[in-house]
């Protein structure tokens, strides 16, 4: 009885936190700032002492700094690489995939430079998405920091982020 009973209100605590987020109307423009947090694999392509070309997998999450909003809770995959100079890089760029908890995706592209182990900044462009994100616009910026790797051949980095977007008007 106790079981059922404690069922019956995760359920009801359940509907009642989830009834007002289904049922928010999503802006159709906006702007927010939070935090994104990486951990992934690479793999690295010594050219001698001074190159390296490094391909990068990697899952994270992303939070806002209001705790709602376009990213809050969402999950991200990301795609990537960078080709290292002496150390740095002016060309990192890849893609990222954005599953908010509601189930539709939001897709970026972005570019960074930086040194290898160190802090880098970046921009992202919003390139499309799925379900109510469909012709998704807009841009941001990101200043990414490398953290102790936990593991050879993965990374950890966490990036602080800005951006702003804007959905096509409603037909």
């Amino acid at each position: 009885m106790i079981k059922k009973s404690m069922a019956l209100i995760l359920t009801l605590l359940l509907l009642a936190t989830a009834g007002p987020v289904v049922a928010e109307e999503m802006a159709r423009e906006g702007s927010g700032t939070g935090r994104v947090y990486w951990t992934g694999t690479f793999d690295v392509l010594p050219m001698g002492k001074e190159l390296v070309q490094m391909n990068y997998d990697g899952y994270g999450v992303q939070v806002s700094d209001t705790g709602k909003g376009l990213f809050h809770n969402a999950t991200g995959h990301v795609v990537g690489g960078l080709l290292g100079v002496k150390g740095v890089y002016e060309n990192d760029s890849g893609l990222i995939c954005y599953t908010r908890p509601d189930g539709d995706q939001i897709f970026l592209t972005y570019k960074c430079s930086g040194t290898m182990g160190k802090s880098a900044k970046g921009t992202v462009t919003f390139v499309g998405g799925t379900g109510k994100f469909v012709g998704i616009t807009g841009t941001g910026e990101f200043t990414r920091h490398s953290l102790r790797s936990p593991a050879k051949g993965a990374f950890a980095s966490f990036a602080v982020t800005k951006s702003s977007w804007k959905l096509p008007e409603k037909k």
